[in-house]
């Protein structure tokens, strides 16, 4: 029998549009709400030792991720299964997960799978992006993005959602205007995308390469959302990367073949599989649709050890 706990973040955009409260459905079940990354850990700590071995994290990819990025240090012993309720801006992995519905209903179906043995249950690491020399642990999450993935978050932050747009609509509205606005090359905008942001890539220990970027992306996930992939080559690893150099050649060709899931073959563009990716930027990244500081030595993004993650 797995016992469950809930960790709710009441600020997620779920919460604060009154459609992801449980109702009940989480009655007889340690259920907390963490203000802080210390509660958090705290909660975990004291979910472990009353047994829990099925964490439901009732909130969108930024609650995931701190969740994810606590775990190894707040959780003795092997870290519990996952279930990702979708109650954010963006719940990529609770989509991805097959997840549906909000609030009791999908709290409740859970309960109910969990009770008659039939969660569904997917074994995948996540990403760890470590930033030396800054002496913290790494961050752990889902969707890495530098260069153009960081203006079109900024977007997404702005205009999009302050229209009504969640979710994975939010998502494809502001890759489309970021797109869109690359494609006319007008304004100051526009000008700065297409001259991309100077950065340093290694893949697996290679050498280097130098060179403006107009978009870096990295998962450990093998679909996104809208079934959109622009992932393709060859390797091993379970870190999967996207970079396009900038000004990016054949924008339209490029972005039309992506939609139709083949490799755009055309120079600049590339991707393939890794065990680690080694960075050194002067820009913020974005994991899991926050911005971080990069930190004055590079980054390094990684897989983690394989976590279970389940759905009903």
């Amino acid at each position: 029998m797995q016992r469950l706990g809930i960790i709710s973040n009441p600020r997620s955009r779920g919460h604060l549009d009154g459609v992801a409260g449980l109702d009940g459905a989480d009655a007889g079940l340690p259920h907390a709400l963490p203000p802080d990354r210390a509660a958090l850990r705290a909660t975990l700590a004291d979910f472990a030792a009353q047994g829990v071995t099925l964490l439901v994290v009732n909130g969108g990819d930024g609650t995931l991720r701190e969740v994810l990025g606590a775990l190894p240090e707040a959780w003795p012993g092997p870290p519990p299964a996952l279930a990702p309720l979708a109650a954010g801006r963006t719940n990529l992995l609770a989509r991805t997960l097959g997840q549906r519905g909000k609030g009791p209903a999908a709290l409740q179906a859970l309960r109910d799978a969990a009770a008659a043995g039939r969660l569904r249950r997917e074994l995948r690491p996540v990403l760890e992006v470590h930033r030396a020399g800054l002496g913290e642990a790494p961050l752990r999450g889902l969707l890495f993005g530098a260069a153009g993935f960081v203006h079109a978050t900024r977007m997404a932050n702005g205009a999009p959602r302050q229209r009504g747009l969640k979710d994975n609509a939010a998502v494809g509205a502001t890759a489309l205007l970021t797109a869109v606005q690359t494609l006319s090359g007008r304004g100051p905008q526009a000008r700065a995308l297409r001259q991309g942001t100077p950065m340093r890539v290694a893949v697996d220990g290679a050498a280097g390469v130098e060179a403006p970027r107009f978009i870096l992306l990295a998962t450990t996930l093998d679909r996104l959302m809208f079934g959109l992939w622009p992932f393709w080559g060859d390797g091993a690893g379970a870190l999967r990367w996207l970079d396009v150099a900038a000004p990016p050649p054949r924008l339209l060709g490029g972005l039309w073949s992506l939609l139709r899931r083949r490799p755009p073959g055309l120079p600049g563009w590339h991707s393939g599989r890794a065990d680690a990716l080694d960075l050194s930027l002067d820009e913020p990244f974005v994991l899991d649709g926050e911005l971080f500081d990069p930190g004055p030595a590079g980054v390094r993004l990684r897989p983690s050890t394989p976590l279970v993650f389940v759905s009903a």
